[in-house]
């Protein structure tokens, strides 16, 4: 983990959810808040090494890995303020209801194996959109709803924190199949950010994306999964498949193995696409013999 430079008053800290930091004097916003108590403690260590105490945290979505390392950072820095959009506080103060968006139901894995068994964090703030002043600093929140209900990203002098809305090239071909929610409203986020002047993009995971040209190749190239991962679906139930027999033909192709978590997301994102296209009138189902099936 190690604290690198972007322009002027803005870093980023290298990790598996990369985390911005605007510094604002001696103190600095955090943009995320890393994913396990370690995290946690080496972010303190690192703001520490260059005078700087965390004075807020936003959240871009409420999926841990953005901020279960806010828990140890609140017991050093109990005055941090925590900020998200409105729909997403209540996964950020409620971590269980994670397995209910994966499961709709209680996981099937023991709570104590999981990194959501931990205390939720307290939201101080609300920020849904538009320009907001956050420890003397304004940022511009931009609301983007295909991967989390109400995701956020946060735009500051030129630079772009995207979250989990925006992939780079080299992460783009890392995840074969993305994890998605809500196709339709993926497809807006890119048309939305599209309309804006990025000089400097950080996804939380993956390498920033530099310049303006690079960022637009970005969103050109997340089009281009998107559009490719619903041509396949499309072709695939041609016949008339059920979901699991759907998910094992996708990771055949995409040459996906499974664990449980991949099976997961894979899942996930399968029904976002299967809904999307029925949705639009590209798709159908029926049941049969007590078994849902699916066909354009």
């Amino acid at each position: 983990m190690v604290l690198l430079d972007i322009k002027d008053n803005i870093k980023y800290i290298s990790v598996d959810t990369n985390i911005g930091v605007i510094k604002s004097k001696d103190r600095c916003i955090l943009i995320d808040g890393g994913g396990s108590k370690e995290d946690g403690e080496q972010i303190i260590r690192l703001l520490d090494e260059e005078g700087l105490v965390p004075a807020s945290a936003i959240i871009t979505h409420g999926h841990w890995d953005h901020f279960y390392g806010l828990l140890k950072m609140k017991e050093s820095f109990p005055e941090l303020k925590v900020y998200s959009s409105s729909i997403e506080k209540a996964f950020i103060e409620n971590p269980y209801l994670e397995f209910y968006s994966y499961f709709s139901s209680t996981s099937p894995l023991k709570v104590s194996e999981t990194p959501l068994n931990f205390k939720g964090i307290k939201v101080d703030g609300v920020i849904d959109k538009g320009n907001v002043k956050i420890d003397e600093e304004e940022v511009e929140i931009i609301p983007l709803s295909g991967h989390s209900p109400l995701g956020i990203a946060v735009l500051y002098n030129g630079v772009l924190f995207s979250g989990d809305c925006l992939y780079s090239v080299p992460a783009l071909n890392m995840f074969k199949m993305p994890f998605y929610t809500d196709i339709e409203s993926q497809y807006k986020d890119l048309d939305i950010l599209s309309s804006y002047q990025v000089d400097y993009c950080l996804p939380a995971h993956g390498l920033p994306i530099r310049g303006a040209k690079n960022f637009k190749n970005a969103l050109v190239e997340n089009r281009k999964k998107l559009e490719s991962l619903e041509k396949m679906i499309l072709d695939l139930i041609k016949e008339a498949k059920s979901e699991e027999q759907l998910k094992k033909e996708i990771a055949e192709k995409l040459s996906i193995k499974f664990d449980f978590t991949k099976y997961i997301y894979v899942t996930i994102t399968t029904k976002a696409f299967l809904h999307y296209l029925y949705n639009t009138g590209k798709a159908d189902f029926e049941i049969e013999g007590g078994i849902l099936f699916w066909k354009n």
